[in-house]
């Protein structure tokens, strides 16, 4: 009996590094709940080997992750959302009134009447060619037209958002019209409430982290020996996000000229000018230190240290609480995440520290022998961490595929059907799927490819595949 496959599609844009960082945690999930089906599976058939009935083998999981905006908007939107970045590097506070006042309905109906002539026939065309099974966004502005395309293609595909900021929901997430939403906390859901949205739809199960968080590790003595680290000499993580924002260079600072007796772990992400300033002074400072660039192994850092200096992002935030690490935030994002701010403040998990004088008081609380308060925040964090949720979020979303194959939208008559009265450019969407058996995947992502598929001469597929073959 072969597998049957089923399609997960992710959309997503890259404002930011947190949107692709939720997905990649729910696809590592999916990746490790179909490994343990697959296991079950085989010690099944091996126990039943002499039976005539067996049971039909589990599907096979196919994800695919797109930033939406860059590949299937079109100018200016792929363009403006490219923004994000520097608007809250260089003007934070101009982002933050920009959040605040197209945080209500009549603002979100007015930009998604501007944009959706700019995504709407892109996103058709992706689905097409997906053929997903389930349908996951992990940004707010998708929400709305991807349930406009949805209807306008007449496909019933299951259609889930999952919200990936703590407390400061804006509205542009929650989209009437979604078969589920995945809520990150009781904040989160007290304002989908109050939005007037179906209760039955909403599953409050925590903000996707990588399973690594959740996976057994060395203990705080063997990560401290493998980074190098003093005996016994309090570690303090400094994580500036994915682009090293937060006023890392400051607190740094701050925490050398106060001379506390402290060692530190300092990763930069992406920022490689934050990098080469801190390793070029780094033997000035007056605490000892490591400087890491961007790094693939934050839970075994996080194990390793005492305290995180980080700023509000969700993300770290989460990871910090799975690895029971208590926080002192340096920054926010105006607007996003002032709500994560009161998040780690109201459940006693770590304070605000703006300036470089406060940081530095917070910090020696917490480094004092015996602290109280450093105990109290471990056992809030404790209480307060659901290092599962990524696990708990894949099979949300897997519950909401359909189990009988012939409920597949993709077969049935009325599909058949649709696709007559659909465009051009729709339809060489539709033809090009069955080349996806035929061509490798990284040649259907060919920039020589999409246009050929965009100017509906799908012949010109076959010369791309060609001319690679003989290279």
């Amino acid at each position: 009996m072969n597998a049957k496959q089923r399609t997960i599609l992710f959309l997503i844009a890259d404002t930011g590094a947190g949107h692709r960082s939720a997905a990649n945690a729910i696809r590592n999930a999916l990746h490790l709940i179909s490994q343990q089906e697959q296991d079950e599976w085989l010690q099944r058939s091996d126990a039943e080997a002499g039976s005539e009935e067996k049971q039909a083998p589990p599907p096979h999981y196919n994800v695919e992750i797109v930033d939406v905006f860059e590949e299937y908007s079109r100018f200016p939107l792929r363009e403006f959302v490219k923004l994000y970045g520097p608007a809250i590097r260089y003007n934070p506070k101009l982002y933050g009134d920009v959040f605040h006042l197209s945080n209500r309905v009549g603002t979100v109906t007015a930009v998604n009447t501007m944009t959706t002539p700019l995504l709407l026939n892109g996103l058709k065309r992706l689905i097409i060619s997906v053929q997903p099974d389930i349908i996951v966004s992990i940004h707010p502005m998708i929400n709305h037209v991807t349930i406009r395309a949805l209807r306008s293609l007449g496909l019933k595909i299951p259609f889930l958002t999952v919200v990936t900021d703590l407390v400061s929901v804006h509205h542009f997430w929650l989209a009437e019209g979604a078969d589920g939403y995945i809520l990150p906390t009781e904040e989160a859901k007290k304002l989908y409430l109050e939005r007037g949205l179906d209760p039955k739809r909403m599953h409050v199960l925590g903000m996707p982290i990588d399973p690594k968080f959740s996976r057994p590790i060395a203990s705080k003595e063997e990560l401290r020996q493998k980074f190098g680290l003093t005996p016994g000499l309090p570690v303090i993580l400094l994580v500036g996000g994915g682009d090293g924002a937060g006023g890392l260079q400051t607190a740094v600072k701050a925490i050398s000229q106060a001379r506390l007796p402290v060692q530190l772990l300092v990763v930069t992400g992406r920022n490689k000018r934050l990098y080469a300033n801190l390793q070029r002074t780094r033997t000035r400072l007056h605490v000892p230190a490591q400087i890491f660039g961007f790094v693939d192994n934050m839970p075994e850092l996080m194990h390793a240290a005492d305290v995180l200096i980080t700023k509000a992002g969700p993300g770290t935030i989460c990871e910090a609480l799975a690895c029971n690490l208590p926080l002192i935030l340096s920054g926010y994002v105006p607007g996003q995440e002032e709500g994560n701010v009161d998040f780690v403040v109201q459940n006693g998990v770590g304070v605000l520290a703006l300036d470089p004088r406060t940081l530095v008081n917070e910090l020696r609380k917490l480094i004092k022998p015996g602290s109280k308060v450093l105990q109290q925040r471990l056992e809030n964090a404790k209480a307060l961490s659901r290092p599962e949720a990524s696990f708990d979020i894949a099979r949300c979303i897997l519950s909401y595929i359909p189990a009988n194959q012939e409920m597949d939208p993709w077969e049935s008559p009325q599909w058949l059907r649709r696709q007559r009265h659909l465009t051009e450019r729709l339809r060489s969407a539709v033809r090009l799927r069955p080349l996806s058996a035929r061509f490798p995947h990284t040649l259907l992502k060919n920039p020589a490819t999409r246009r050929s598929t965009q100017t509906h001469d799908l012949s010109d597929i076959s010369d791309v595949w060609e001319t690679n073959k003989r290279k």
